[in-house]
């Protein structure tokens, strides 16, 4: 396949093209068998490339997660079918208008009183470095390399910022409240890090929100 991409990509670009068409294909019949297996759904959105453990389920444009789906597509189930919603470090990928759109979506599959909890990065401690250099540490927190040019103090805040191209949107404890209230989530709050769900290695950068429908 490396050979195909690197000296035919156009046909490359056309299998994966039906291979993903197949993936997509085959997570309708997994939910559609979800839906009528499960009463309690807790679905991980923009989860990479795992299985769900203790009962979640993952979400992504990924081989090995439980449902290959792009999400840029919406989420792929009916109303009010959902309990849970897990998403930590996906919503920085989004604009804000693409966040609206899909904390619209997120609204629309939970279940009356069902619950929305996000990880996000925390933009505050990277702009707080450009201030204070010290504040942060050293250069092992910047865990992708290609993100971080490392030439003058702005590059803290050019690193969570834009992610060599990846992130479209900043956080802070304050808007990322205010973003889910004003969207009509309810009894908003931030909580501390769950180790059931969060990851360990990203906690010094993250904040942690939850809320219900």
């Amino acid at each position: 396949m490396k050979f195909i991409k690197t000296h035919f990509p156009v046909i490359a670009s056309f299998i994966k093209t039906v291979i993903d068409s197949w993936r997509h294909q085959l997570s309708k019949v997994r939910i559609k068998r979800l839906l009528e297996e499960k009463d309690e759904i807790c679905i991980e959105i923009g989860a990479g490339d795992k299985k769900g453990k203790e009962g979640w389920i993952t979400i992504d444009v990924a081989k090995d997660c439980d449902i290959f789906w792009d999400l840029r597509k919406g989420l792929p189930f009916p109303d009010r079918s959902i309990l849970k919603i897990y998403s930590s470090h996906f919503f920085e990928h989004l604009s804000f208008n693409e966040t609206q759109k899909f904390l619209d979506d997120c609204l629309r599959v939970l279940v009356p009183y069902g619950t929305f909890s996000i990880c996000v990065p925390n933009a505050r401690i990277y702009i707080q470095a450009y201030l204070n250099p010290d504040s942060l540490g050293k250069n092992q927190f910047f865990n992708y390399k290609s993100a971080y040019n490392n030439t003058t103090k702005i590059d803290y805040v050019n690193y969570t910022a834009y992610m060599d191209g990846h992130h479209k949107y900043m956080f802070d404890e304050e808007n990322l409240l205010h973003i889910l209230q004003a969207k009509g989530f309810k009894n908003v709050r931030l909580r501390d890090f769950d180790p059931e769900l969060d990851i360990k290695e990203r906690d010094f950068e993250s904040i942690y929100a939850e809320a219900e429908k």
